[in-house]
């Protein structure tokens, strides 16, 4: 298992693409909690075979680290229609937008 981290979205898309990672990649502002918490970086897994397995979020809230997963490969099937769905999301993040939620 290899381990990578990112400190901007667009280093992320990057690497995920040379990837062929097919699924959405959130922005900070939509995905994380209300909570304030301090974006630290994203984060990635890779197998052995260079198969992407889980990407997080990673953000500290009182010193504490705190990932919040938006990607992991044994969930696919449950979240295929919804978070996984880059169509799905990006039309969501859209209407986010016009809405003044981000």
């Amino acid at each position: 298992m290899k381990q990578y981290t990112f400190n901007t979205r667009e280093e992320l898309v990057e690497f995920l693409d040379k990837h062929n990672f097919k699924y959405y990649i959130p922005r900070v502002r939509e995905y994380m909690s209300n909570i304030k918490d301090e974006f630290k970086h994203y984060y990635v897994e890779l197998s052995d075979s260079h198969e992407v397995k889980y990407c997080a979020i990673i953000s500290t809230t009182g010193g504490e680290e705190i990932k919040e997963s938006f990607f992991n490969i044994n969930k696919v099937t449950e979240f295929k229609d919804t978070a996984y769905n880059r169509v799905h999301r990006e039309k969501k993040y859209k209407e986010g937008i016009e809405n003044g939620y981000f």
